[in-house]
């Protein structure tokens, strides 16, 4: 099989209607409804789990399925003194300089 760019494949349940894009809550296995609120939820949280989601997805994509022009990372340090984990992710997208575009596959 060879990479699949629809963004459905990577995130479950994704639609667009031309002007709006949706995506259940449900899609990203990180985040709750309280967190993704509006009004109340927690900016750090959707995009946690917005990045862990694509990184379990990478992840998960044998190496000859995934795009050559982009990659997708993630580090963890633990912190044994406070019990704290830290997680850095690192998103690379091949680009053309003229038109800032990410190059065709």
């Amino acid at each position: 099989m060879a990479f699949n760019p629809q963004p459905n494949t990577w995130i479950a349940s994704w639609s667009e209607d031309g002007t709006t894009i949706s995506v259940p809550i449900a899609s990203f296995p990180e985040l709750t409804a309280a967190e993704a609120d509006g009004a109340t939820g927690d900016i750090r949280k959707i995009l946690y789990a917005i990045c862990e989601q694509l990184y379990q997805e990478w992840n998960s994509t044998l190496a000859g399925d995934r795009p050559s022009k982009m990659t997708v990372g993630r580090t963890s340090t633990v912190n044994e003194a406070n019990d704290e984990i830290t997680k850095r992710y690192t998103f690379t997208f091949v680009t053309t300089p003229s038109a800032t575009e990410v190059v065709d596959e």
